[in-house]
C-alpha cells in the first residue's frame, strides 16, 4: 500500500459506533494526511435478537468476537478502532489480541482519559459511568481511574440492562426514554446526599444518540449541575489518527482526499432502522448515510 493511502476499520456491535465512523468521515472530507482513505464499518453484532451481553460468560463472548476480529483482518486495515465499550472490554480476552500485528485501539481508554481530565479539573465532582452490564461489571473504567489516582468514592457505575439494544432497534422509542429515566434515578440514589458537579460518562457508543435524555434525567434526579462526557467524540478526533501517516515532517495535508466507504453487517438492517440513523447522522456525514443505504448484508461475515 502507498504511503499516501490508508484503510481504517471501525467496529461496533450494532450502529452505535457509526457516530464515530461518521465523525471521522466528516473530518477527512475536509483534510487528511493521506491522498486516499478507505473507511470500513464492520458491524460485529452476532445475532438479530442477541448481542454480546446475552452470552453466559466472558469466554463465550471472546470466542465470538475473536472470530469477528479475524474477519476484519481480511480487509487488511492499517488500524482497527473498536468503537464499542463492551467489545473493548472483551477484546483483551481474544486470541486475536495476542497474535495480531494490526494496531487496535479500544474506546475505553478514550473514556478513561476523558473522565480523568474532568475529575481532576473539578475536585468537587463525581462521575456516573453509564454502560452496558459487560462494561460496568468489568470495572475497566473504574480500575483505570483508580490507577490514575481517582478515589473510588468519586466513581459510580450504572449498568443499563438492554438499553443499548433498545436504542439499536429504535433510538426514538418511548421505551428508550423510560429506561434512561430509570437508570438515572438509580444512579442518583447511589450518589446519596452528594452536592457538587456530576459528570455523566456515556460509556456505550449507542448512548451518545440520547445524550439530551441522559442530561435532563440525571439533572432532575440529582438536583446538581450535570455535564455529559461522550468518549465517541474523543475517539473520532483525527489528530489522534494522524500518527499513522507516513508523511515527511512539514508535509501539507491533502485538502480533498479520495474517500471510499464500505459498511458490512452479519445481521439485516431494515429500512426503518436505516431511516432512524439517517435522522441522527445525516447532517454529520451525508456520505456515511449513503454508504449505510447500500450496506453489504453477509450472513457469513464471521462465525458465531
Amino acid at each position: 500500500m502507498s504511503k499516501n493511502e490508508t484503510t481504517i476499520l471501525v467496529t461496533d456491535s450494532g450502529l452505535g459506533g457509526l457516530s464515530v465512523f461518521a465523525d471521522i468521515a466528516r473530518q477527512f472530507t475536509k483534510t487528511a494526511p493521506f491522498e486516499r482513505v478507505t473507511l470500513i464499518y464492520f458491524n460485529a453484532w452476532p445475532f438479530p435478537d442477541k448481542g454480546y451481553n446475552h452470552f453466559p460468560n466472558m469466554a463465550a463472548k471472546a470466542l465470538v468476537f475473536n472470530n469477528a476480529m479475524a474477519a476484519m483482518a481480511k480487509y487488511t486495515p492499517n488500524t482497527i478502532l473498536i468503537a464499542c465499550n463492551t467489545l473493548s472490554v472483551i477484546y483483551p480476552y481474544t486470541a486475536f489480541s495476542r497474535t495480531t500485528d494490526i494496531p487496535v485501539t479500544g474506546i475505553v481508554n478514550h473514556g478513561v482519559s476523558l473522565v480523568y481530565e474532568h475529575l481532576t479539573k473539578t475536585p468537587d465532582s463525581r462521575v456516573v459511568i453509564f454502560g452496558t452490564p459487560t462494561t460496568t461489571e468489568g470495572n475497566t473504567h473504574k480500575k483505570g481511574l483508580e490507577k490514575m489516582g481517582i478515589a473510588p468514592s468519586r466513581i459510580i457505575n450504572q449498568g443499563c440492562v438492554d438499553l443499548a439494544g433498545k436504542i439499536e432497534r429504535d433510538p426514538f422509542a418511548k421505551e428508550v426514554s423510560r429506561m434512561i429515566e430509570t437508570n438515572a434515578k438509580q444512579a442518583a440514589l447511589k450518589l446519596e446526599s452528594f452536592k457538587g458537579t456530576v459528570f455523566a460518562a456515556l460509556c456505550c457508543t449507542h448512548f451518545g444518540y440520547c445524550k439530551d435524555l441522559f442530561f435532563s434525567a440525571l439533572a432532575r434526579h440529582t438536583g446538581q449541575e450535570v455535564f455529559i462526557l461522550n468518549p465517541n467524540t474523543r475517539m473520532a478526533q483525527i489528530n489522534r489518527l494522524t500518527p499513522m501517516a507516513e508523511t515527511k515532517p512539514g508535509a501539507i495535508p491533502f485538502a480533498s482526499p479520495k474517500i471510499k466507504m464500505e459498511i458490512v453487517s452479519r445481521v439485516f438492517w431494515d429500512e426503518s432502522r436505516i431511516k432512524a440513523y439517517e435522522c441522527l447522522l445525516g447532517s454529520v456525514s451525508p456520505p456515511t448515510i449513503e454508504a449505510l443505504k447500500r450496506y453489504t448484508w453477509n450472513k457469513d461475515l464471521f462465525q458465531v
